[in-house]
């Protein structure tokens, strides 16, 4: 094969695979490959869905029932210390955490696929300020139905009754969680 003819294979191929990372990459933004009405922006009040029952024990120990949150907004990630943007995206999240506290928005992890343990160590590392539903074996996100998570980190935001507002697949950043964040607060 010459080298011009290797330079144009080389490129065909690159376009080929570039082409199917934003294909794929569309797909888990899609609104229906999440079964929302929209992945990224606040969902409309009429058309939020309603959030699934979450509860279990915390990485300490205590009991958590989401349910009993209710009247809050709610902010719930999906997280594991063995998933590098997760790492990325904890600061961020104790960043808002702390400064929507006096909105009176309340913050929950569930640790997915590890040991209590790891996930502890991880949240005193992070200096994680909420609290974390250990899910070693990745059940709770079942319960989001056809809107379950798409990838690690997702972050979801529940209204004050309860129903998904917001959500997103992947890392979040600070101005994209906050803009949400306060998009579906109830001004105090």
């Amino acid at each position: 094969m010459t080298p011009r003819a290797r330079l144009l294979l080389s490129g065909a191929i690159t376009a080929a695979v570039v082409g199917l990372l934003a294909a794929g990459a569309a797909r888990l933004a899609a609104p229906k490959a999440a079964g929302l009405p929209m992945v990224g922006q606040v969902i409309p009040a009429a058309q939020r869905p309603p959030g699934p029952g979450i509860s279990g024990t915390t990485l300490t120990g205590q009991h958590l029932n989401i349910a009993s949150w209710r009247g809050h907004t709610v902010v719930i990630n999906f997280w594991g210390s063995w998933c590098v943007p997760c790492r990325k995206e904890a600061p961020v999240l104790a960043r808002i955490a702390g400064d929507t506290r006096s909105l009176g928005v309340r913050f929950a992890g569930i640790d997915i696929r590890e040991d209590p343990a790891a996930g502890l160590a991880f949240e005193r590392q992070y200096h994680i300020p909420y609290p974390s539903i250990s899910d070693p074996g990745d059940l709770l996100a079942a319960r989001f139905g056809a809107a379950a998570p798409v990838a690690t980190p997702s972050t979801y935001i529940l209204d004050g009754r309860g129903r998904i507002a917001w959500a997103w697949f992947g890392a979040t950043t600070y101005s994209q969680l906050e803009l949400a964040v306060t998009g579906v607060a109830p001004l105090p």
